[in-house]
């Protein structure tokens, strides 16, 4: 019984953080910044799928980047 309950919330665990994480967000943020970054042009609609792990980390990058910016603005404004 322990197990089932265990392997059910871990299976949720690993959808939430696989998909939702992964697949949507890092996705969506590094599609963001590199249609920011190239004006428009990269990814196309055919590019999408072939370059989905990039994009995800772009979007990785993209959001330390952000918080390495966020880091140094707060020690230099005390």
């Amino acid at each position: 019984m322990f197990e089932e309950v265990a392997r059910t919330v871990g299976s949720i665990v690993k959808y939430i953080v696989v998909d939702v994480i992964l697949d949507f967000v890092l996705f969506q943020v590094g599609r963001g910044a590199l249609l920011a970054i190239t004006l428009g042009r990269y990814p196309a609609r055919i590019d999408l799928e072939r370059s989905r792990r990039g994009i995800q980390w772009a979007g990785v990058l993209t959001l330390i980047f952000i918080w390495a910016a966020i880091a140094v603005y707060n020690n230099l404004h005390d």
